[in-house]
């Protein structure tokens, strides 16, 4: 394959049982933490090797840049005198995405809007640069776009042009000579400021917040690159205004902050990130935040509206790096099947169901995220101080009940097994030390709440037993109905989103009560801020329980009802001291409620009074049917 040089820092990396059970409770020393570092370094190697054993037999792939070889001899020779440019630039979030995909393309023959030859020479736009930054006299060509040249960990240079013509890719020349680079086009070269840090015109160059003040950490503001975790709505990125760089590096450094006071094993993780990728902004307490199993040590992320909430996204999009860089070690899986036989289960933390890869992956984030707010629970104060219990309990209670679920999964590893018991003792632990004041019971409701959202939106009851019940309510609904529970319900995927938003005016009421007021002083049926949420929802977070009730009752009698009116009749109901008026079956069975009123609507022309037919359907033995 390649010259020895790189082919030699590949080697076989393992852990100790010490340190796999570390990371599988969601810790790490700053040793294992350094040990999994290098094995992910090895891992893109090994990527490496394959691109270049895939590229080789292809003839004029790499268009008119020079053959993949060529490239590959400039990053090897860079490697041989200077090493860490070439790892650090081989370990850039990026640089995995890219690999994965142009592997992926070149196996599948598919179709995109990046020419083949540019996509894979992204290889020789990695050389050029190792090669500047080590300091060698050279000129290597480079793909740009619409004479645009990304240098990774360097800056976007943009070249002389006569027009732009929007999604056209050239061939560009970067050239170094002096101790200065240069950057040729079609139209003429961009000679780069000698201080490569400092902005010039037409040179933008990549900017590097501080984790912390006078540490030397830095991590790269990813706002420029072709390479993202999430495509952006308007197609290219853009630089970010210098203010919205500001807030970035000011959250940012809090953040980590904060997190150095109260979460030690995440503040140690952040030796694993390497850059983050702002997206545009999101709602309240809805952080639109992702990373990649390929992107290890990125994340792209909308701009959170607090320091603890930027933290907590912190711990999420490390955690996630974290367990995908310890599966490219250890499988903790065996590889999905197609689509239609993968097991599904309910996700606390999504709107969808998922399979077991994405859970493993939930519940591995979720457990630090529960940690971090049960610390700051401890350290805030005031409002912050309600909110992070809310936080706390609320993960760890759902994490509680999925997570034993997850471990009888017989696709898991023996390696699995074990790692989802030590996650399960960390959550645990957590459990034994969460209190029981108000924003407990609250977090305990709300988890409740998007359970019985979540079935309505995604699990469809047995078309007989509706038929039946149905008929039983018309013909006699005086009459225990006789319920036949299933175990293992159907679950699809329904396209419902923001199932949480009653969860979302919770946090708004705790964090700030008036906001929450001035959202109920506004009009409309829909709340400003809150996707998914109802005027409904707002009178029940407000306590206006009464008003509340009447709204329910009309939108589950509308031709489209929301599968969060039934949830939400269910807590109004309990809120009036009405337990025993169908709580239970609006809790455990509520896709049944739902589709039992469909259908006594269809028989009789009118709807039936929902209170009333959920009391009937709770004197049932139906019991939770499971949610996988």
């Amino acid at each position: 394959m390649g010259p020895d040089s790189l082919h030699e820092a590949e080697s076989r990396h393992s852990l100790t049982p010490q340190q796999f059970h570390e990371l599988a409770r969601g810790d790490g020393s700053p040793a294992t933490l350094a040990a999994l570092a290098g094995a992910e370094f090895s891992h893109r190697l090994l990527l490496f090797d394959l691109l270049m054993d895939t590229l080789s037999p292809l003839a004029g792939v790499t268009g008119c840049l020079p053959a993949a070889q060529r490239a590959w001899d400039l990053l090897a020779a860079t490697q041989r005198e200077n090493p860490a440019v070439v790892e650090e630039l081989l370990l850039l979030p990026e640089t995995g995405l890219w690999l994965t995909r142009l592997l992926t393309r070149l196996r599948s023959s598919r179709c995109a809007d990046t020419p083949l030859w540019a996509e894979a020479g992204h290889l020789h736009t990695l050389a050029a640069v190792a090669a500047a930054r080590a300091g060698f006299t050279f000129s290597f060509p480079v793909p740009a776009h619409e004479d645009r040249v990304w240098l990774p960990t360097l800056g976007l240079a943009r070249l002389p042009s006569a027009h732009r013509q929007r999604s056209m890719w050239t061939v560009a020349e970067v050239r170094a000579a002096g101790g200065r680079l240069s950057v040729i086009g079609r139209y003429g070269r961009l000679r780069l400021p000698a201080v490569l840090e400092r902005p010039a015109r037409d040179w933008l160059p990549q900017r590097w917040p501080a984790l912390a003040a006078g540490d030397s950490r830095r991590i790269a503001l990813d706002d420029l690159g072709h390479h993202r975790i999430a495509p952006l709505p308007d197609g290219a990125a853009e630089r970010l205004s210098q203010s919205a760089y500001d807030s970035w590096s000011r959250l940012l450094r809090d953040a980590y902050g904060l997190l150095t006071a109260v979460d030690p094993p995440t503040a140690d993780a952040a030796v694993l990130l390497r850059s983050l990728q702002p997206m545009p902004a999101h709602e309240r307490f809805r952080v639109r935040s992702v990373t990649s199993g390929h992107g290890v040590g990125g994340l792209a992320s909308s701009m959170p509206d607090s320091v603890p909430l930027c933290a907590a996204t912190l711990v999420h999009e490390l955690q996630h790096s974290k367990l995908s860089a310890l599966m490219h070690l250890y499988p903790l899986h065996e590889p999905a099947p197609v689509a239609s036989q993968q097991r599904l289960y309910y996700a606390p933390w999504r709107d969808d169901p998922r399979p077991l890869g994405g859970m493993l992956q939930g519940a591995y984030a979720f457990t630090a995220v529960a940690r971090f707010w049960r610390a700051c629970a401890v350290r805030l104060t005031g409002h912050g101080r309600g909110l992070a219990r809310f936080e706390s309990a609320l993960w760890i209670g759902q994490l509680l009940r999925v997570v034993p679920d997850m471990a009888t999964d017989p696709a898991l590893t023996a390696l699995g097994r074990n790692a989802l018991q030590d996650l399960l003792g960390a959550i645990v632990r957590l459990h034994k030390r969460t209190g029981e004041g108000p924003e407990e019971m609250m977090a305990d409701r709300m988890a409740a709440d998007h359970r019985a959202t979540w079935r309505l939106a995604h699990v469809r009851p047995h078309p007989g037993d509706v038929g039946r019940l149905a008929a039983s309510w018309c013909a006699a609904p005086k009459r225990p109905p006789l319920l036949s529970p299933r175990p293992h319900p159907e679950i699809r995927e329904s396209g419902a989103r923001n199932l949480d938003a009653r969860a979302m005016l919770v946090r708004v009421g705790l964090a700030d009560p008036a906001a929450l007021e001035k959202m109920r002083d506004s009009p409309g049926h829909q709340v400003p801020g809150i996707a998914g949420a109802a005027r409904a929802d707002l009178l029940w977070a407000c306590g206006e329980f009464a008003a509340a009730r009447r709204l329910y009752v009309r939108e589950i009698n509308s031709e489209s009802p929301r599968p969060a009116s039934w949830a939400g009749l269910g807590l109004v109901l309990a809120d009036t001291g009405r337990a025993r008026e169908g709580v239970s079956a609006l809790t455990t069975v509520p896709e049944l409620v739902a589709a039992v009123h469909r259908a006594v609507w269809q028989i009789s022309g009118r709807p039936p009074d929902p209170v009333a037919l959920a009391r009937w359907l709770g004197q049932g033995d139906a019991g939770p049917s499971g949610t996988r």
